[in-house]
């Protein structure tokens, strides 16, 4: 199992989001409740201990970079929209494999957001 499918897994845990869960659970966007756990982790130490500190440390890159461009409307309109609409489940899946491709700043989040792109578009044709 790779870092990134053990972070998603114990985000997962972390949260119960499940394969059915729905982005709003009790007026609350779970995808702010991770990227929130994710900031969490890195802030505060101590806040998460052990494995789970150390998973979600990992995705601060992704959580800065998904902030920066998919937050911030910088990335193509079609790659914004598919994310929007994953459910929590795959967007965990997401960040695990933004975690897999070692993504440690923005500059690496943009290329990973361009590669995602070019896929969605040849996935369109």
């Amino acid at each position: 199992m790779t870092k990134g499918q053990q972070f998603a897994k114990i985000m997962r845990s972390n949260l119960g989001v499940g394969a059915r869960t729905r982005r709003h659970r009790g007026g609350v966007d779970l995808h702010a409740e991770i990227l929130e756990c994710i900031r969490n982790a890195t802030y505060y130490p101590g806040y998460y201990t052990g494995e789970r500190a150390e998973l979600f440390q990992a995705a601060f890159g992704a959580q800065v970079s998904y902030t920066k461009h998919i937050a911030g409307y910088r990335a193509d309109a079609t790659v914004v929209a598919h994310i929007n609409a994953l459910s929590p489940w795959a967007f965990c899946a997401l960040l695990g494999n933004m975690i897999d491709a070692q993504i440690t700043n923005v500059g690496e989040g943009e290329q990973f957001f361009s590669e995602l792109r070019a896929e969605l578009y040849a996935q369109a044709a």
